[in-house]
């Protein structure tokens, strides 16, 4: 089991909207209560739970509906919208107009790059954050201090492969959001893998691509995913797939000067100098998904997209609008080069 860490806590309590009652919902509800928020949590489908839930670990968590929750997003702080991808735009423009002063928008932003494009259009889309909780990573931010390093040309090779039923057991997983068309699927499933690589290495230029629908797993979206691209100074492979057993996770990165391995599974990144001599450094909390959480979502509350890009990445804290498009644009050049 993963250690347990503790969370400190918001120096004065934050009044926090998540749209979305599902299990990444009531995730963020339950991270946002342990750093002190004032939380409410406002489920797109009614639900049996009790008005309000309490326990000693925290402040409440309300149970909002259709009456109480559009009076919750015009003094929320920041409203987490978790609901279907095909809905997150709507949910987050509702919360911008109504007032909320900042929104944290679950991966992807749109199934699709143009169907994103009212919320880039929106007044206020400088208020946008998306969740990138791979960037809150303690070992992501000690692999940004060392890449350089490996001097270029480098290669890279990224990959996230896992088995998708073993996910969530107690579910059949071709009912999953993973496994629908147009909503599923290894390209906005896994699309943390293509964000933190272009943080990284740089704005890729997207050379080719395979996706495969057809495979073990009896469902509509794609499976795997093979992309090949290159940035200013390296070349790039990512491997995203559901279909692969035991689960790999991470990033290899080679050059003329070392090399440098993130393996997500152990929360370790070890560092080869040209000779060979290895360091291996180990980051226990990110073990614990929470903590990481707590990481993203406490820089999502005291910082701004706005903020000087090295102070956001040292707060581990989430994408930018422009960011999160971006790897839509990736996504979608992948499906018309496949």
């Amino acid at each position: 089991m993963p250690e347990r860490h503790v969370v400190d806590r918001l120096p004065e309590a934050a009044r926090v909207v998540v749209r979305g009652g599902g299990s990444i919902g009531q995730r963020h509800a339950r991270v946002l209560r342990l750093l002190g928020a004032e939380v409410g949590l406002w489920p797109v489908r009614p639900r049996p739970e009790p008005a309000t839930a309490r326990t000693s670990s925290g402040p409440s968590i309300d149970r909002l509906d259709d009456s109480s929750g559009p009076a919750a997003l015009r003094s929320a702080q920041l409203v987490v919208v978790a609901t279907d991808t095909g809905r997150h735009v709507a949910d987050a423009i509702e919360a911008l107009d109504a007032g909320a002063a900042r929104i944290l928008v679950e991966k992807p932003v749109a199934p699709t790059r143009i169907q994103a494009e009212p919320l880039a259009a929106h007044g206020r889309s400088s208020d946008v954050w998306v969740a990138a909780p791979l960037r809150a990573h303690q070992a992501f931010r000690q692999l940004m201090t060392l890449v350089a390093g490996v001097g270029a040309p480098a290669s890279a090779h990224v990959r996230c492969q896992s088995w998708l039923p073993d996910w969530r057991p107690d579910r059949d997983y071709r009912e999953s959001y993973s496994g629908r068309l147009g909503q599923g699927g290894v390209l906005r499933d896994l699309v943390h893998e293509l964000d933190y690589a272009e943080l990284l290495l740089g704005r890729p230029t997207l050379l080719g691509a395979h996706l495969e629908h057809r495979g073990p797993l009896d469902i509509e979206a794609e499976q795997a995913a093979t992309l090949l691209w290159c940035t200013e100074t390296a070349t790039v492979t990512c491997r995203l797939d559901y279909v692969t057993r035991p689960a790999t996770r991470g990033i290899a990165v080679r050059g003329p000067d070392g090399a440098l391995d993130w393996d997500l599974s152990t929360a370790t990144v070890t560092h080869l100098d040209a000779t060979g001599r290895t360091a291996t450094t180990r980051f226990p909390a990110d073990l614990d998904r929470d903590s990481v959480m707590a990481r993203q979502a406490r820089a999502a509350l005291e910082l701004t997209p706005g903020t000087e890009p090295a102070q956001r990445h040292t707060a581990g804290a989430p994408a930018t609008l422009a960011e999160g498009l971006a790897t839509l644009d990736l996504c979608d050049r992948a499906r018309e080069l496949s």
